[in-house]
């Protein structure tokens, strides 16, 4: 799009505290996605934004659900202790704690009360919060569905609910939590958006069934999970027990290039963890759910703060935002479109360029081509995973 098409924040949001949060962190145009939600969340109703992996998605819906909280505020004096006005739910612990630091990054300036319920909170942690008036919360599904029946929050002050990640929340393996959220604050005077990079074809059918009654409006339908044009994909053949050993002679071509490993399993993760760990390999780190929630925490803060090599299972193929980030390898290929199209969508964030790799074995033609047709029924038939091999050097 010709940004000059394209208006400047000014033009989409008014609260000064908000335009000097942009200021501050040099965003000066908004991005496509934020151009077209944000004057859409302003309003009324309920919506789905669908949005490619690094193209301002959390911005979108924060900056126009923060506004108007700030309208609200002289109407609001009278708050009420562990009734949060905005929900947002996550589907992970690391994907909250990073929304809620990017919320928390707003809010020292639009002078908001942040604050999140993820596992692993306790003790005073969880008694400032249940004591606190809140305008926004950053949670995961079970902890807060938990917390609402203990009745330690309550949903009587609620204008916004939010599911980022809402394909994944919609899942089997979440769904019944989510139902039982929104039947918890059903408010119907309350706006719901659901926030994506991927749409999975039945997914009308499945918000349908989630949110009876309620009437969603689509922003940035077509704008399906790409790869950025910038991302180089490769292909390498090779036998399953040969990925071990070669997987040291991969990363050490990297030239100290920082990356990232995903893995079928964590039983596997780990196994490429230990084989790059004997190398003596510097700043390795390995991030799956066998790891006690610190760790798991400490893994991401000392992987962003200083890159290097992550291994990982797809707890970290969504959303995770790694500024560094420059190739990911899938030492295995995943079963699903959807898991590729996230994991590859680590690199070329927010325009940045980089390298998505993939292991191929003789046994990995089904999935190829699965993942391939799927790509061409979603209309994505220019990311297929390419049959073309890259000579091993």
């Amino acid at each position: 799009m010709n940004s000059k098409t394209v208006p400047e924040f000014g033009k989409l949001i008014s609260n000064q505290n908000l335009l000097d949060y942009l200021s501050s962190v040099s965003f000066k145009r908004p991005t496509q996605v934020q151009n077209d939600c944000i004057p859409k969340l302003l309003g009324k109703g309920d919506f789905t934004v669908q949005g490619r992996t690094g193209s301002g998605k959390t911005l979108g819906y924060l900056l126009p659900i923060i506004e108007k909280l700030k309208e609200r505020e002289q109407e609001n004096a009278e708050d009420l202790v562990a009734c949060p006005k905005t929900i947002i739910l996550l589907p992970t612990r690391e994907l909250a704690l990073q929304i809620f630091g990017v919320a928390k990054g707003v809010s020292h300036f639009a002078k908001l009360r942040i604050r999140k319920l993820v596992g692993g909170d306790k003790g005073r942690s969880l008694n400032s919060l249940y004591n606190s008036q809140i305008d926004i919360l950053v949670t995961t599904p079970d902890r807060c569905l938990r917390a609402f029946k203990n009745k330690e929050l309550s949903a009587d002050s609620m204008n916004y609910l939010v599911f980022d990640e809402a394909d994944q929340l919609l899942e089997p393996s979440f769904k019944k939590t989510v139902w039982e959220i929104a039947k918890t604050v059903s408010n119907p005077d309350m706006q719901v958006f659901l926030i994506s990079a991927s749409r999975p074809v039945d997914f009308p059918t499945i918000i349908e069934e989630s949110f009876p009654g309620r009437k969603f409006e689509v922003i940035g339908k077509g704008e399906e999970n790409v790869l950025n044009h910038k991302v180089s994909t490769y292909n390498l053949s090779l036998e399953n027990d040969d990925k071990f050993i070669y997987v040291k002679s991969f990363v050490k071509k990297q030239n100290k290039r920082n990356g990232l490993i995903f893995a079928g399993n964590k039983a596997r993760a780990q196994k490429v963890y230990e084989i790059l760990e004997e190398t003596g390999q510097e700043k390795l780190f390995v991030l799956h759910k066998d790891l006690d929630i610190k760790e798991r925490v400490a893994v991401v803060d000392k992987f962003r703060k200083n890159g290097g090599t992550l291994v990982a299972t797809d707890i970290f193929a969504r959303g995770i935002d790694i500024t560094h980030l420059q190739w990911v390898l899938n030492f295995d290929i995943p079963s699903e479109a959807d898991y590729y199209l996230h994991r590859s969508g680590r690199v070329g964030r927010a325009g940045r360029s980089g390298d998505v790799f993939n292991f191929i074995t003789s046994k990995d033609g089904h999935r190829q081509r699965r993942i391939n047709e799927e790509l061409l029924i979603q209309g994505r038939s220019d990311l297929k995973i390419p049959s073309k091999i890259t000579k091993r050097r």
